[in-house]
């Protein structure tokens, strides 16, 4: 009778040993953030900036995601400023699945001004490729098809995993459903190599301007920092 009540004190015991260590224990570090990729182009007929945001929201209990894709493009002499570009899409996302959400989005387009939408995001990140895709229609009294999508292809090419082959597709296609017309895109190429959160490479830049799709070129270096 007393090993077993011995048994038992030392059962007992350890089970509140553990316990206690438990609620000891230092609780696991956070994931840090996503990185935030800036960009920059001296190209051949503009300076082109960009910077892209995809970050939960962790007082939703990351349900909400906040997206942004900004860029200016601005001209080098000063006689052509009218033809300096700023183009903002920012998206509340609403998690409905793993890789989809739904929500509200606000565009700055230069030409067409304050686009309000409604739309879905679609978003993948793996080790070696990303995709966003973003489908919205607008809700005021242009309607417009707004369509944002960015493809990151990034597979590593040493054994120490600093370096990395980088590629992108990006594109921004803005339709006039009321006019049945174009009215606005970009499409842009990125082709280089990375170093830790450094990436420099060759860049090529196409937009095309209203119905008659009038079309700016620039080409150039690219150089890209993650912060």
């Amino acid at each position: 009778m007393k090993k077993i009540l011995f048994f038992a004190l030392m059962i007992f015991g350890g089970v509140i040993s553990i316990n206690a260590q438990e609620q000891n224990a230092t609780p696991a570090p956070p994931p840090p953030p996503p990185a935030i990729p800036i960009e920059f182009l001296p190209g051949s007929d503009r300076f082109y900036f960009q910077a892209i945001i995809s970050r939960d929201i962790p007082q939703t209990n990351c349900k909400l995601r906040f997206i942004s894709v900004t860029n200016y493009a601005t001209e080098y002499k000063n006689e052509n400023a009218k033809d300096n570009d700023f183009t903002s899409v920012n998206i509340i996302s609403y998690k409905i699945g793993k890789h989809i959400g739904v929500g509200p989005s606000a565009a700055n387009v230069a030409g067409l001004g304050w686009i309000p939408s409604v739309g879905f995001q679609f978003g993948w990140r793996k080790p070696s490729w990303s995709l966003i895709f973003n489908p919205a229609i607008s809700i005021n009294k242009n309607t417009n098809t707004n369509n944002v999508l960015v493809a990151e292809y990034f597979p590593e090419i040493s054994k120490n995993h600093n370096w990395r082959l980088y590629t992108r597709f990006q594109a921004l296609y803005i339709y006039d459903m009321k006019n049945d017309a174009h009215s606005r895109s970009q499409y842009f190429g990125r082709l280089g190599v990375s170093y830790k959160q450094f990436t420099i490479g060759g860049a090529v830049n196409y937009d095309y301007y209203g119905a008659t799709k009038r079309e700016k070129r620039n080409f150039g270096p690219f150089v890209r920092v993650t912060l």
